[in-house]
């Protein structure tokens, strides 16, 4: 049994994405004590029962990685993507009051982004931005007000993500096979490495075959961003064309929120994570690049574990009480 204190319980962080589940449990004070990992809870994608139940696993991993069977929690923050508007907040609240696999006194319900920012800007105000399996930008401004832009998901959004690069580099190889663009602009390189990664060898008709297998759903194709990003390095002149978009449309969300937030041309904290965004040189200078022409001096945090920022959050909903 952990000799911490936990007279007022446990802190509880979880951040929740399409791809996995981290989760880390800490005493009242912070201290990390233990960690666990699930499978996606990104409900828009894997739907609400396989969502709830990666929390509990990750939770329950948690608690098991600590010596500690499960037990109440005085705080839980959960940044989950695709999941904090109105009615997704009604169902984690119902699973917070009793569907959990402990019971929970205090609910903190953000999406991903949130952790980034807190984990990501030193004074608590700017911007978090995630490109990831998906991606979004969330801030804060000096004064407390809070903004978003991005997270409309695969289907209408994501822009800057994994999952966009590899549909956009798909879709430029269909183009290139069918003769719909200038053939100077086309790249039997980047073809052939592209059908290397999907298991193919001579007819690019045969991706058509590969990704609409039921098994290559959206975190699948997202996963095949680290072959395709060095198959587009493979023909560097590609890079301006497929790489630095996706950095300038992740610079275009953290704008939109500046924006809304009123926060002026000058210094923006911001923080990064996501691997897709961190791993990627190229998406990360180009989104610098594009904060500096707009008139913002960006000063980056890379946060390779936003959910740390959960316990930033969940400290001082304890320190308000």
């Amino acid at each position: 049994m952990s000799n911490h204190d936990q007279t007022a319980g446990w802190i509880i962080s979880v951040d929740g994405g399409g791809t996995s589940t981290e989760v880390v449990l800490a005493d009242i004070h912070g201290g990390l004590i233990g960690e666990g990992h699930s499978g996606p809870s990104n409900a828009k994608a894997v739907g609400v029962p396989a969502a709830m139940k990666a929390l509990d696993d990750g939770i329950r991993a948690a608690f098991e990685s600590a010596g500690l069977e499960p037990q109440p929690v005085a705080v839980a923050s959960l940044g989950l993507a695709g999941f904090d508007r109105d009615e997704d907040r009604a169902i984690l609240a119902n699973w917070a009051d009793g569907g959990s696999i402990v019971p929970i006194r205090k609910l903190i319900l953000t999406n991903d982004g949130q952790l980034v920012l807190a984990a990501g800007t030193a004074e608590g105000w700017g911007v978090g931005i995630i490109g990831g399996t998906g991606s979004i930008a969330v801030g804060k401004s000096p004064s407390g007000e809070s903004a978003r832009a991005g997270g409309w998901g695969h289907l209408i959004g994501d822009e800057g993500s994994a999952y966009k690069l590899v549909m956009d580099t798909l879709r430029f190889i269909a183009k290139s096979v069918d003769g719909r663009m200038p053939k100077e602009a086309t790249s039997q390189t980047l073809n052939q490495n592209v059908m290397t990664a999907l298991g193919l060898t001579d007819d690019p008709n045969g991706i058509v075959s590969v990704v609409y297998q039921p098994e290559y759903d959206r975190a699948r194709l997202a996963g095949l961003a680290p072959s395709v990003i060095e198959a587009i390095r493979a023909e560097p002149r590609l890079i301006p064309v497929l790489l630095k978009p996706a950095g300038v449309e992740l610079a275009e969300a953290a704008l939109a929120v500046a924006r809304k937030l009123r926060i002026p041309a000058g210094k923006l904290p911001v923080g990064l994570a996501g691997s897709f965004l961190l791993g990627t040189r190229e998406i990360r200078d180009a989104l610098v690049l594009h904060l500096q022409r707009q008139g913002y001096t960006p000063e980056i945090r890379e946060v390779h574990r936003p959910v740390l920022g959960g316990l930033v959050l969940a400290k001082a909903a304890i320190a308000s009480d």
